[in-house]
C-alpha cells in the first residue's frame, strides 16, 4: 500500500521474493496521518486524507489493521479477498485486518478519505457491541455500501468529531472518547444496513474468533502450507469444525481462503518480478513446475505464462 520511497522500512519487505504481497502494519501507514500523533505508542486511530496517493494500481497489499474508506470523488475498481467491487462517490468501504486488497484501476479524479484503526483497539471498541456483529459480518461479505444523504451527513459529522478527538492528546479520557466516537460511527452504518433490510448473519462469537485466528495464521503460513489439516492442527481443532466456522463467518470455506492467498501471491510475483515460473514454483514450495502450473490454471483460469502476458 505504501510506496517504498515513502517508508524505507517497507522497501526491504518489497524486495523479498516470497513477500510480493506487501504487508503493511498500522504503525507504518499511520505515519502518513493528517494529524500527527504525540508518540507512536499512543496512536491507535489515524485519519489519512487522499490515501490513494499511497497506492499503486496493480499492487496487492495486506493491511494488518482495519480500514474504513469513504470515496469523496471519482471511482475505482478493486479486488478484496478475490472478489471484485466498484467503489464510487459516497460509497463506504470496510476492510478487515489481514484482507488481501488489489486496486485494479481508478479514475483521474478518484479521492478517498481513510480511517485506519489498530486491530486490538477495534476489538476492544466492538467487544461490547454484540448487537452489531451480524451487520459487521454482512459487511465482510459485502464490504461496499452506498451512503444516502442522511447517513452520509452523520458519517461526516462522526469523522469531524474523531478528528477533533485526535487533536486533543491531553484529553484526560481521550481513548474512551475515541472509542465512543467510533462506536457511534459503526452504529450509523449498521443502522443503514438494517433499514435496507439485508439478510443478517447469525452471531457466533466463537466462530468469529476461530476465523480471526485462522486468517492471522494463514497470512503467515500460506507460502508453505496449503492443507486445511495443517491449519486445524496448529489451531488445535478438527478440520471440519475449522472449515464450518470459517464459512459461517465469511461465506467461504477455509480451502477457498487458502487458494485466494496463494493465487494472489502468484499473480503478484508474475506481475511484479522477473522471476521465472520455475523460480516462483520453488519459492512457493510446489513439488515441481508442472504441479504449480496445474494449480494456477485450475484456480485462475489460465496458465502462469498467459497471465504474465496480460
Amino acid at each position: 500500500m505504501v510506496r517504498p520511497d515513502y517508508n524505507p522500512s517497507l522497501s526491504k519487505m518489497q524486495t523479498m521474493k516470497n513477500r510480493q504481497i506487501l504487508r503493511v502494519s498500522f504503525r507504518a501507514v499511520s505515519r502518513f496521518s493528517s494529524i500527527p500523533a504525540e508518540t507512536d505508542r499512543h496512536r491507535e486511530v489515524a485519519i489519512i486524507e487522499n490515501i490513494q496517493q499511497l497506492l499503486s494500481p496493480g499492487q496487492i497489499v495486506q493491511p494488518h489493521f482495519m480500514l474504513l474508506c469513504l470515496c469523496r470523488e471519482g471511482s475505482a475498481v478493486l479486488e478484496l479477498n478475490g472478489m471484485r467491487h466498484q467503489l464510487g462517490q459516497d460509497d463506504l468501504l470496510l476492510v478487515f485486518g489481514d484482507s488481501v486488497v488489489e486496486i485494479v484501476s481508478w479514475t483521474a479524479d478518484f479521492r478517498v478519505v481513510a480511517l485506519i484503526q489498530d486491530r486490538d483497539f477495534v476489538q476492544e471498541t466492538l467487544m461490547s457491541m454484540l448487537q452489531l456483529w451480524p451487520y459487521l459480518l454482512q459487511l465482510m461479505r459485502q464490504p461496499v455500501i452506498h451512503l444516502n444523504s442522511s447517513v452520509l451527513e452523520r458519517v461526516l459529522l462522526n469523522y469531524q468529531l474523531l478528528e477533533l478527538r485526535l487533536r486533543q492528546p491531553q484529553h484526560t479520557f481521550r481513548r474512551e472518547a475515541l472509542e465512543a466516537s467510533l462506536q457511534a460511527a459503526y452504529f450509523d452504518v449498521c443502522d443503514l444496513l438494517k433499514r435496507e433490510g439485508g439478510e443478517m448473519m447469525p452471531v457466533n462469537v466463537r466462530s468469529f474468533s476461530v476465523f480471526d485466528q485462522f486468517v492471522r495464521l494463514l497470512s503467515k503460513a500460506y507460502v508453505r502450507h496449503r492443507e486445511i489439516a495443517w491449519y486445524a492442527a496448529e489451531l488445535n481443532m478438527n478440520p471440519k469444525h475449522l472449515s464450518n466456522s470459517v464459512k459461517m463467518v465469511s461465506g467461504r470455506t477455509a480451502s477457498n481462503w487458502i487458494i485466494m492467498f496463494v493465487v494472489a501471491e502468484i499473480k503478484s510475483l508474475l506481475r511484479n518480478t522477473d522471476m521465472s515460473i520455475k523460480e516462483i514454483a520453488e519459492e512457493l514450495h510446489f513439488p515441481d513446475q508442472s504441479a504449480f502450473g496445474k494449480y494456477f490454471r485450475k484456480n485462475a483460469g489460465m496458465s502462469p505464462s498467459e497471465f504474465r502476458m496480460i
